[in-house]
C-alpha cells in the first residue's frame, strides 16, 4: 500500500513493462459465470536481460528517492550470469548401492501424497530426527519391544565457529536426507544432503545454497516432496542499488567441505513474470523451484513472479499454488463495479467491494510447468485455507461483501466466503473471479481463524482468541488440576462450522463444550482441541459421515497443549473407527501460551478412541530428566522454532519424540505404557 502515499509523478519513472491487451479467446469460466467477462492483461515474462535491467534501474531510482539514504548516482546496472562448471562425479554412498528403503509418511501432512519438511522422518526401519543442527538415526528393530538403538549422529553444520544457519526441516527420498536451513551469513536457503547406509550410518554428501530471504513461517513449511520432485518456495526482496546493481539469486553447490562452491543463476530474466502493478515501490520476487531428485544433480526449474510482499504457498499432488496480494486493488485496471444500482435502506449504504483485499493466485503444474492465473478478492488465514482436488480449487477467504450493508456489516473485520472454481479457469490472461464464485459463510467472533478441509467438508472456527489459562489468577503456575476440581463459573464454549463442499449453503453449526485451538483431520473425521475451564485440555471428535456431529469429548486434567504446528498432532485411526491420538502437553500451566522460541521439552499425551467413538485419556509418555554429564552440548541452531515433540505411528507401533529422547509405547488395557527409550545425547552409538 506504500505507493499510494508517494508524491505525485514519482512512479512515472518506473518502466511500465506490462503486456498490452490483446483479443482474448473465450474462457469457460466466463460463460458459466465464474469469471467476470471483461478480461485483464496477459501474463508476460521479461523478454530479455536488457529489459529487466531497465526495470531495475528505474526501480532503484524510485527506491533511492523515497529512502534518501544516499546521493543519487546515475549508473548503468549490468546483470551477468555465472556459468556452471561441469560437476564432478557424485561421491559414493557408504553402502553397496542396493539400499532402497521405503519412506512412510509419518507426520500430519496437509495433503496425502505431498510430504512436508519436518523434524522426524522414516527410512526403512530407521527413524531420523533433526535437532541442534544434528541428524540422529535410530534403529527401531524388527518388532515391537526390541531395544531402540542410536545408530549414528552427525553434525549438519561444518564449523560451529562460523555457523550462521538455523536447521529447521528435513525431507527423505530413499536413503537420502535433505536438511533445509536458512543461512544468514550467506543470505541463502541451505540444503544439505546426507546419505544413510543399510546399517543406519550417516555421511554428508554435499550442500546447496539458494539465494533467498528468510523463509521461516510460524505455520507453513518451506519444502515439499511430491514423488521424486522437490518443491520449495523462496522470496527475494527486489532492492536494487544504482551503484552495485542487482544480485541475481544463485544456486551454489559444494560436494565437499573444502571445495569451492560451483555457482549458477537460479533463473534468468525471461523466467520472471512481470507484475501487473507497475507502481510497487518495494516488490518481492517470489520463486517456486521444482527439482527432480537425482543424486547430487539438483537440476531445478524455477519460475518467479514479481508482486507484493504478502504471500501464501500451498502444494497439491498436481500443482503448486501461490497467493500474492495486490498492493493496489485490481492493478490490472479494470472496473468491476456492480452492474446494477442498488436501493438501500436508510441504515445501509451501497458497497461495491472495491476495498476488498485484491490478490492474484498463480497455479504452476508440477509435471508440465504450465502456468495460469486468476484475480480474486480475499485473504487466507494460512495454507490450510486452500484445497485442490477433483479438478477444482477451493479457498476460505476473508473478504468484504458487496451489496446494501449496515455500518456494522461494513465495518465487520471478518466476512468469510468460500471460493470454489474449476482448475480450467486458470489462464495466461487475468480474469477476475465473479461474485458467483464466492459463497458467503456464517461466522462468529473476530479471533484467529482455525480452518481445515477434511474430505468433502470444510471445518472452521472464527471465535475470539482462546482463553489463556496462565492469565487466570485462580490457577497458579504449579496447578495440577484434576477432575475433582470445581469447574469455572464461566466455562468456555465455541462453535465449529461444518460446510459440505458440494452444498455450502447447508453449513451446520456444531456447539463444542470448550473453545477451539486447533482443528485436525483424524481418519474420516476431525479432532478439535481447546479449553473449557482451568482444569485441563479438552479434545472433541467430530464425525462427518452422514450428518456432522460432536461425537465425544474428553479432558486431559492438569494438562495444557504446548505445540501448535500441524505435525505436533497425530492420529492412528483403524477402519472400525477406533484408534489413538497423540499430542504434546505439559503440566506447567504457563506453557499453554507457548511462544515459537520455547524449546522446553514436552510430554506426549495419548487419547484412546473406542469403536463407539468414545474418547478417554490414555495417559502420557513422559520425558525423563536427561543426565548431560556425558558432555553433550548444543552448538548450533539451539532454538526449536518448529517445536521438538512429535507422536509417531508407524508399522502398527507407537513412538514419542520428546526433545532428544525417543520412547516406544504400547496400549495396554486402555492406557499407554513405556516399552523402551533411547537417549539421543548418549555417547554410545551402535
Amino acid at each position: 500500500m506504500i505507493g499510494k502515499f508517494l508524491p505525485a509523478g514519482l512512479f512515472s519513472i518506473l518502466l511500465a513493462a506490462c503486456a498490452t491487451l490483446e483479443p482474448a479467446p473465450p474462457n469457460a469460466g466466463v460463460s458459466n459465470g465464474t469469471l467476470e467477462s471483461n478480461p485483464g492483461p496477459k501474463l508476460a515474462q521479461f523478454k530479455s536481460e536488457r529489459q529487466f535491467n531497465r526495470y531495475i534501474r528505474k526501480l532503484a531510482r524510485a527506491q533511492k528517492r523515497y529512502s534518501e539514504n544516499y546521493e543519487y548516482d546515475e549508473q548503468v546496472i549490468v546483470v551477468t550470469a555465472q556459468k556452471l562448471s561441469p560437476p564432478p562425479p557424485s561421491p559414493a554412498v557408504e553402502s553397496d548401492g542396493t539400499f532402497d528403503p521405503d519412506n512412510p509418511e509419518i507426520t500430519n501432512n496437509q495433503m496425502i501424497g505431498v510430504d512436508e519438511g519436518g523434524i522426524v522422518k522414516q527410512i526403512g526401519r530407521y527413524l531420523v530426527t533433526l535437532q541442534d543442527g544434528r541428524v540422529f538415526s535410530i534403529d527401531l528393530g524388527k518388532s515391537q519391544g526390541e531395544p531402540l538403538m542410536l545408530t549414528d549422529r552427525i553434525n549438519v553444520y561444518r564449523n560451529k565457529e562460523v555457523a550462521a544457519s538455523w536447521y529447521d526441516e528435513m525431507l527423505v527420498r530413499g536413503n537420502r536426507i535433505l536438511v533445509t536451513a536458512y543461512n544468514y551469513r550467506e543470505e541463502a536457503t541451505e540444503i544439505t544432503v546426507i546419505a544413510m547406509n543399510r546399517e543406519g550410518k550417516l555421511s554428508r554428501e554435499g550442500r546447496f545454497l539458494i539465494s533467498s530471504n528468510d523463509y521461516y513461517s510460524t505455520d507453513n513449511y518451506a519444502t515439499r516432496l511430491v514423488g521424486d520432485k522437490l518443491v520449495f518456495y523462496t522470496p527475494h526482496a527486489l532492492r536494487a542499488d544504482p551503484r552495485t546493481g542487482y544480485r541475481w539469486p544463485t544456486l551454489r553447490r559444494a560436494l565437499s567441505d573444502s571445495e569451492e562452491a560451483l555457482s549458477q543463476n537460479m533463473f534468468g530474466a525471461t523466467q520472471i513474470y512481470q507484475s501487473f502493478d507497475k507502481d510497487i515501490l518495494f516488490p518481492t520476487l517470489h520463486s517456486i523451484s521444482i527439482c527432480p531428485l537425482k543424486g547430487m544433480d539438483l537440476a531445478c526449474q524455477t519460475t518467479a513472479f514479481i508482486g507484493g510482499a504478502m504471500q501464501e504457498f500451498y502444494v497439491s499432488p498436481e500443482n503448486a499454488f501461490l497467493w500474492i496480494d495486490a498492493p493496489d486493488d485490481r492493478p490490472w485496471g479494470i472496473d468491476y463495479d456492480l452492474r446494477r444500482r442498488m436501493s438501500c435502506r436508510g441504515d445501509q449504504r451501497e458497497h461495491d467491494g472495491d476495498d476488498n483485499e485484491s490478490a492474484l493466485l498463480y497455479r504452476l503444474s508440477i509435471t508440465s510447468g504450465e502456468i495460469g492465473v486468476v484475480g480474486l478478492d480475499g485473504v487466507p488465514a494460512n495454507q490450510f485455507s486452500f484445497d485442490s482436488r477433483d479438478d477444482r480449487f477451493r479457498a476460505l477467504l476473508n473478504r468484504k461483501r458487496r451489496g446494501c450493508l449496515t455500518e456494522e456489516e461494513y465495518d465487520r473485520d471478518r466476512n468469510l466466503s468460500l471460493l470454489d472454481i474449476p482448475l480450467s479457469v486458470f489462464d495466461e490472461r487475468v480474469h477476475q473471479t465473479a461474485e458467483k464464485a464466492y459463497i458467503s459463510l456464517p461466522s462468529k467472533g473476530d479471533g484467529r481463524l482455525k480452518n481445515r478441509f477434511v474430505g468433502d467438508w470444510l471445518l472452521y472456527s472464527a471465535s475470539d482468541e482462546y482463553w489463556s489459562l496462565y492469565d487466570d489468577p485462580d490457577y497458579p503456575d504449579d496447578y495440577t488440576g484434576d477432575e475433582s476440581e470445581p469447574p469455572s463459573e464461566k466455562p468456555q464454549q465455541d462453535i465449529v462450522f461444518a460446510t459440505p463442499l458440494r452444498q455450502p449453503m447447508a453449513t451446520k453449526q456444531l456447539l463444542l463444550p470448550h473453545n477451539a485451538l486447533r482443528i485436525e483431520r483424524a481418519g474420516r473425521g476431525a479432532v478439535v482441541t481447546g479449553y473449557r475451564d482451568g482444569r485441563g485440555l479438552s479434545l472433541s471428535m467430530i464425525a462427518l459421515e452422514n450428518s456432522p456431529s460432536v461425537e465425544a469429548t474428553t479432558t486431559l486434567y492438569g494438562r495444557v497443549e504446548t505445540e501448535r504446528r500441524s505435525h505436533a498432532f497425530g492420529a492412528w485411526i483403524k477402519p472400525d473407527g477406533s484408534g489413538v491420538i497423540g499430542i504434546p502437553t505439559s503440566q506447567r500451566i504457563w506453557r499453554a501460551g507457548r511462544g515459537w522460541s520455547d524449546s522446553e521439552d514436552s510430554d506426549l499425551s495419548f487419547v484412546r478412541i473406542g469403536n463407539d467413538s468414545a474418547m478417554s485419556s490414555a495417559g502420557e509418555l513422559a520425558v525423563s530428566s536427561i543426565d548431560t554429564a556425558n558432555g553433550y552440548k548444543c552448538q548450533v541452531s539451539c532454538i526449536d522454532w518448529y517445536g521438538n515433540a512429535r507422536p509417531i505411528f508407524t508399522y502398527g507401533r507407537i513412538f514419542a519424540l520428546m526433545g532428544t529422547e525417543l520412547v516406544e509405547g504400547a496400549m495396554q488395557d486402555g492406557k499407554i505404557v513405556t516399552l523402551g527409550r533411547v537417549d539421543l545425547t548418549g555417547e554410545t552409538v551402535h
